[in-house]
C-alpha cells in the first residue's frame, strides 16, 4: 500500500486503506453510487473494490455485491451513497463487520433540526458499537495521492498541499481552480461535513505526521460543541512543523447563521476566533479566490525571519501600488542606508528617481537582465531585509537569471516573489523560474499579500515552537509559569461567596468579594470600607481619607455606572451623605462601599472568562466607562506563555499611552502583565467562576491598582 504518515496512526486506514466497498453503488448515469465508484475506480486505486447493491450488475469490470459479506479482501473503509432515511441500516452494517472507517456522504442529519440531530447522534452510537468512526455526514468525502484513492470525484492534481474542508463544494472549487496553478496539487481532501464523530483535530493531527503533505489549508466555519480547545492544541502542534493556512468562514453575524444552518458549527465570537487561532499558529486567509496562490508560495518558499520587505522592479506606478499593498499586508518597508542607494546608483541609469525601498530600475531591465543580479544581490544582503517581492517585470528571464534568483534564496533563506505582467500566459521565460520553484503572480497587490501571509507564517512557526517549548519545560496549567500557590488555599469566606453566587440570577459575586478573589490571587486594589448607613459612610470617608468614591453595593448591581450607582471625587461630609443617598435607593437600604478616589493614570481593561469555543480566555484593553466603544482590546488563551501575555498589551493602541505617548502615565508594563497573570491563575484554578474583570484597572507611573472587580459563576 502507499506510505502513510504513521502505521500506528489512528486514521492510517482512512487515508490509505486495505480494501473499500461502495455502499449504494449504481451504473446509472448521473447517480452519485455511480459517479463517485468511477472516481473510485479510474483513479487508479490498487487496493480492493467492493461494490454493494441489492441490483446485480457491474461497473468497469467490478462486479456488484449483494452484501458486505461476499466481499473477499480486507475492507477498511465503507463510502455510504444512500439517502439519510436508508443511511442507519448501512451503518448497522458495516459497524457489524468492525470495518473500521464510514464516510456517510448524504445530507439531512444535525443541519436539519432536532430531529436530524437524533438521526445523527443515533448514526455515531451504532457506529462506535461496533469500532467504526464516522467522516461527515453531509460531505465530500476524501482524497488521497499517496493511495491513489479519489471517492471526491474532484479532479485533484497530485502535490504537497492538503485540504481540510467543512465545505465540500468549497473543495470542488479550489480542485478546479487549482488547473490554473500548475505549482499547486493536493496530498489530501477531506471533506469534514458535520463532523458527528471525527472532527477537525482529529483530522489535523494526521496531516501534521504526514510526509506526503507539506502545507496544509484549513477551511472552518466553527467547530462542534467542546472541540474548540482540541483544535487549537492539534494546530499548535501541527503549526510547528509546517504551515496551517486557514480560510476562515462566520466572520460576521450574518455569515455565522449561515454556517450554524449549513454544518451545524457554532462560529463563536469572531474576534475570539481570530485572535485565538493566530496565537495556536494559523495564518489567516479572508478569500478563498486567493487562498491557492497564497498556498503555492508557501509550498515554494522558505518562512521569513520577520516582516520586512524590499521591493525591486520596473514601473514607477506599480512602486507605489505595490509599497501600498505591502504595508496593507502587515509588511515593513524600511529605508535603504544611504551607502546602499549609493552603490545601487551606479547600477541604474541617472535619471532613476526610486531608489531608497522601493528600488525601480528606470528601464533598465528591459535590456539588462543582469540589473537583477547587480541590485537585488546587495538588497538581500541588507539587515533590513527579510523577502523580496520584485515587480513590473515583462517575461524577460533567462536561466542565468532564474538560476541567480534560486540560488540567492537558498543562501540567504529569503523569499523571493516575482509580479510579472504576463504571469497568467503560458510563455517560455517563465519556464525556468517554474522550474525553480520561483512563485509568480499577475497582480502585484496578490504577491503582496502572499508575501504578508508568508511573514505572517514565519511569525505563527515562532509562537508555536515557543508554546510547545513552554509546555514541555512542564509549565501549565499557570499562564505566568506557576500554579496558584497551593499553599494558599482560597479562604473559607471566599469559598461561600462562590457558592452563594450560583444562587443568584445574576451569578455575581459581589463587588467586595469580587475584589478580595482577586486580592487573593495577586491583583492590587484600594482599601474599601462597607458602609449600611449615613454615619458609617461618613466614618468609612474620614478613615479613608478624602476625597473619596462611594458606590452602591449589591450583588444584582452588575453595571452600577449605568445604574447612577457609583459617585466619584467626592470631598466634604455633605457630598458623601448625598451620594449614600441616591446609592441606597438603588440598593433599598443595603451597603454602600467606599474607597479612596485615585484620579489620573490611563484606564484600562483586564479580565479572563470562558469561552464556548476555545475555552479559558484572557482579555486587555482600554478600559473604563470607554470599554465598549474604544474596541481596542487584545485576546490569548490560556493557559500561555509569559510572551503572550507581553505582546498582547504592546497589541493594543492603548499601549501607547501607557509607554508615555502623548503625556501618558510611563507604566512598567511588568506590573500589568502580572495583573493579566493573576486573573489567568484564579480562572484556571477555579472552574466554578466564569467571568472575572478588573474594569478599570488604573495604571499610573507609582503603579497599578484595580477601582472595580467583577466575578460571574457558572450555573
Amino acid at each position: 500500500m502507499a506510505e502513510t504518515p504513521d502505521a500506528g496512526h489512528p486514521l492510517a486506514r482512512l487515508l490509505d486503506p486495505r480494501g473499500v466497498a461502495v455502499l449504494g453503488a449504481s451504473r446509472a448515469p448521473g447517480k452519485y453510487g455511480t459517479i463517485l465508484l468511477t472516481s473510485l475506480i479510474e483513479g487508479g486505486y490498487r487496493g480492493g473494490i467492493y461494490p454493494v447493491s441489492p441490483k446485480s450488475g457491474d461497473l468497469l469490470g467490478h462486479r456488484f455485491l449483494s452484501s458486505l459479506d461476499e466481499a473477499q479482501g480486507p475492507v477498511d473503509l465503507a463510502l455510504i451513497v444512500r439517502p439519510a432515511p436508508e443511511v442507519l441500516p448501512a451503518v448497522r452494517e458495516v459497524a457489524r463487520r468492525g470495518i473500521p472507517f464510514a464516510i456517510v456522504y448524504a445530507a439531512g442529519f444535525s443541519e436539519h433540526g432536532e430531529e436530524g440531530r437524533l438521526l445523527e447522534r443515533t448514526l455515531v452510537e451504532t457506529a462506535r458499537a461496533g469500532g467504526t468512526r464516522l467522516v461527515g455526514p453531509n460531505c465530500m468525502n476524501i482524497y488521497s495521492a499517496p493511495a491513489r484513492l479519489n471517492l471526491s470525484a474532484i479532479p485533484f492534481r497530485p502535490g504537497g498541499l492538503a485540504f481540510l474542508s467543512a465545505s465540500g463544494n468549497l473543495g470542488f472549487a479550489l480542485g478546479h481552480e487549482a488547473g490554473k496553478h500548475p505549482a499547486v496539487g493536493f496530498s489530501r481532501f477531506i471533506s469534514a461535513g458535520n463532523q458527528a464523530d471525527l472532527a477537525l483535530d482529529d483530522y489535523l493531527d494526521y496531516l501534521r505526521t504526514d510526509p506526503a503533505t507539506r502545507a496544509v489549508l484549513v477551511f472552518a466555519e466553527g467547530f462542534v460543541r467542546g472541540r474548540g480547545p482540541a483544535f487549537l492544541e492539534t494546530l499548535t502542534r501541527t503549526a510547528a512543523e509546517k504551515p496551517v493556512l486557514l480560510l476562515r468562514g462566520a466572520r460576521t453575524r450574518e455569515g455565522q447563521g449561515t454556517a450554524l444552518s449549513h454544518t451545524g458549527a457554532l462560529a463563536g465570537a469572531s474576534e475570539a476566533a481570530r485572535q485565538g487561532l493566530e496565537q495556536a499558529g494559523a495564518v489567516l486567509l479572508d478569500r478563498a479566490d486567493e487562498a491557492l496562490a497564497v498556498a503555492r508560495a508557501f509550498l515554494e518558499s522558505p518562512l521569513p525571519a520577520g516582516p520586512r520587505a524590499a521591493l525591486v522592479g520596473e514601473g514607477g506606478g506599480h512602486a507605489t501600488l505595490l509599497s501600498d499593498a505591502a504595508v496593507e499586508a502587515g509588511l515593513r518597508l524600511e529605508t535603504l542606508p544611504d551607502p546602499l542607494v549609493a552603490a545601487l546608483r551606479e547600477q541604474l541609469p541617472p535619471f532613476a528617481a526610486i531608489l531608497t525601498n522601493p528600488v525601480e530600475f528606470a528601464g533598465k531591465s528591459e535590456y539588462d537582465p543582469r540589473v537583477y543580479e547587480k541590485v537585488l544581490g546587495p538588497v538581500l544582503g541588507w539587515s533590513g531585509c527579510d523577502l523580496a517581492i520584485l515587480f513590473g517585470g515583462y517575461a524577460l528571464y533567462d536561466e542565468a537569471l532564474a538560476d541567480f534568483l534560486g540560488r540567492s534564496r537558498r543562501e540567504t533563506g529569503k523569499p523571493i516573489l516575482i509580479h510579472d505582467l504576463y504571469a497568467d500566459e503560458d510563455r517560455p521565460a517563465f519556464g525556468p523560474l517554474r522550474d525553480r520553484g520561483l512563485p509568480l503572480f499577475a497582480s502585484a497587490e496578490l504577491a503582496a499579500r502572499a508575501a504578508g501571509a508568508l511573514a505572517r507564517g514565519g511569525r505563527a512557526r515562532s509562537r508555536a515552537r515557543r508554546a510547545l517549548a513552554w509546555r514541555r519545560q512542564g509549565r501549565e496549567p499557570s499562564p505566568s509559569g506557576a500554579s496558584a500557590d497551593p499553599g494558599t488555599p482560597l479562604p473559607g469566606d471566599l469559598r461561600a461567596a462562590l457558592v452563594a453566587a450560583r444562587g443568584r440570577v445574576e451569578r455575581a459575586l459581589s463587588e467586595a468579594d469580587a475584589a478580595a478573589l482577586v486580592a487573593h490571587f495577586g491583583v492590587p486594589v484600594l482599601p474599601a470600607t462597607l458602609a449600611r448607613g449615613e454615619e458609617e459612610a461618613l466614618r468609612a470617608a474620614q478613615t479613608l481619607g478624602y476625597p473619596v468614591v462611594l458606590k452602591a453595593h449589591a450583588a444584582s448591581l452588575v453595571h452600577k455606572s449605568a445604574a447612577g450607582g457609583v459617585h466619584l471625587d467626592l470631598r466634604t461630609s455633605e457630598e458623601v451623605l448625598r451620594a449614600w443617598r441616591a446609592a441606597s435607593r438603588l440598593t433599598r437600604g443595603a451597603e454602600t462601599r467606599l474607597t479612596p478616589y485615585r484620579p489620573g493614570g490611563v484606564e484600562t481593561i483586564t479580565g479572563a472568562r470562558r469561552d464556548p469555543q476555545f475555552g479559558p480566555l484572557l482579555l486587555f484593553g482600554a478600559g473604563g466607562i470607554l470599554a465598549e466603544l474604544a474596541a481596542d482590546r487584545a485576546l490569548r488563551t490560556l493557559p500561555c506563555p509569559p510572551e503572550e501575555i507581553e505582546e498582547m498589551v504592546a497589541d493594543t493602541r492603548v499601549s501607547r499611552l501607557l509607554a508615555g505617548a502623548r503625556g501618558g502615565a510611563g507604566v512598567e508594563a511588568g506590573a500589568i502583565t502580572a495583573v493579566l497573570a493573576a486573573l489567568g491563575r484564579l480562572l484556571l484554578a477555579l472552574p466554578e467562576v466564569s467571568d472575572v474583570e478588573v474594569n478599570p484597572l488604573r495604571c499610573a507611573a507609582d503603579g497599578v491598582v484595580a477601582l472595580d472587580a467583577r466575578v460571574l459563576v457558572l450555573p
